[in-house]
């Protein structure tokens, strides 16, 4: 692809983004009275008839965030597994087809040639088939320097194979980096006593629908909508329920080899819901993520960004610094259980404001999760299901805040 049809791309994706931008951002960007967005929402002094979001950094969306991928390893035979390539079996290299010379790849399927419409790549990265053998073989690791070269922004989505050590590349609750995904999930959270501590108990109650919508091989929109959030709030300080905020995300895959891939992500957080329940924000969220698999059925996963509010509402807080690590351990379980493809895992989040009056406080939680697949609805649809759960637990934090936790389920569709 010529550099020129590159900056076409690059054009069009900023006008769509800036469009957004404008629209959200009505004022200059002002530093708000509100409590900072690293302290937890126990943080609130019992005189703010305002609730921050249950999300103990307001300018993040809810933690949620499942991955998809029904991927198995090749290291258990199963060939026919989504994920593994035709071929990729104990003693032949990945990438090579039998019956060939070593590292001869398996030839694409007719169809997806760099000749395709940029409507046609669209078109097929949302609808094709990505789960058969044909369709998997499509894989071939994209390098950082063909970002602006490569023929990737004119190749349909190809769903992302297993790594050479046969780890699958899966993610979990607050571990989405690094990979591209066509899936859609629906998340509830539970926060336990988000009240400031002398306050009355204030339990908050999340809806999430979360939509990854692949564009070709190195670009995907996904939509965060908080579709009911239910907390104490407002001058009545009553439990109100209302929408949330509509959070776009801009994710580009910078490269992806067969241990390590990494991407950069531009969200946009839309000012869609209400501030009596903390929303009403608008911000902007660069980041870098990178996925790592250092060891068969080990992953490693980070994420890096500041978060900067572009408005003035009471709840917008002051521009943070966000950062998230994570490990996880794979247990493929046998194709017949009721346990197949299950994750343990563990999310360290750290939240730090880099703005406003002194003293900046940081935000710390550890949480643990799993996820594993839901082997009896695979006769529903034609994609695959999961079922996830996760812990969150304050660490550290303000000292003038207490401690809660939060509790996520979420149900993941691969479609």
């Amino acid at each position: 692809m010529s550099i020129a049809g590159i900056l076409r791309r690059w054009v069009l994706v900023s006008a769509v983004t800036g469009v957004l931008a404008l629209l959200m951002v009505p004022h200059v960007r002002a530093q708000a009275v509100s409590p900072s967005p690293a302290v937890s929402p126990a943080a609130i002094g019992s005189s703010q008839p305002v609730q921050m979001p249950p999300n103990p950094n307001p300018n993040q969306p809810v933690p949620t965030a499942p991955s998809p991928g029904p991927l198995n390893s090749p290291a258990y035979v199963d060939t026919g597994a989504p994920g593994t390539a035709p071929g990729t079996v104990p003693g032949i290299a990945p990438g090579t087809v039998p019956g060939t010379a070593p590292g001869t790849p398996p030839a694409a399927p007719a169809g997806y040639s760099s000749g395709l419409s940029t409507l046609d790549v669209i078109y097929k990265s949302i609808f094709d088939d990505i789960y058969s053998k044909e369709a998997m073989a499509r894989w071939t690791p994209m390098t950082l320097g063909g970002f602006f070269t490569g023929e990737e922004w004119d190749t349909p989505y190809v769903f992302p194979k297993n790594s050479s050590n046969g780890t699958p590349r899966h993610a979990w609750a607050e571990g989405l980096g690094g990979v591209l995904y066509r899936a859609w999930f629906f998340a509830f959270v539970y926060d336990n006593d988000i009240g400031p501590r002398h306050a009355p108990n204030n339990n908050a109650y999340v809806g999430q629908y979360t939509l990854f919508v692949p564009l070709n091989r190195r670009f995907e929109w996904q939509f965060d909508y908080l579709f009911i959030v239910s907390d104490r709030g407002g001058t009545s300080n009553r439990y109100h329920g209302n929408t949330g905020d509509l959070t776009i995300h801009n994710r580009f895959a910078l490269s992806e080899s067969e241990t390590f891939s990494q991407l950069f992500e531009l969200a946009v957080r839309v000012p869609t819901g209400a501030t009596d329940n903390g929303q009403g924000v608008a911000s902007l969220n660069p980041s870098y993520s990178f996925w790592w698999t250092p060891a068969p059925n080990w992953a490693v996963r980070g994420l890096t960004g500041p978060v900067v509010p572009t408005n003035h509402a009471p709840t917008s807080g002051y521009s943070s610094y966000f950062n998230s690590l994570a490990i996880g351990r794979y247990f493929k379980g046998s194709d017949d259980g009721w346990i197949q493809q299950l994750w343990f895992y563990l999310v360290a989040n750290e939240s730090s404001t880099i703005s406003g009056p002194r003293p900046r406080e940081s935000y710390f939680s550890l949480q643990p999760g799993l996820r594993c697949r839901i082997p009896f609805l695979s006769q529903v649809g034609t994609g695959y299901w999961y079922f996830f759960n996760s812990l969150e637990v304050p660490m550290a934090g303000p000292p003038h805040s207490h401690e809660d936790y939060q509790l996520l389920w979420a149900v993941l569709y691969d479609y």
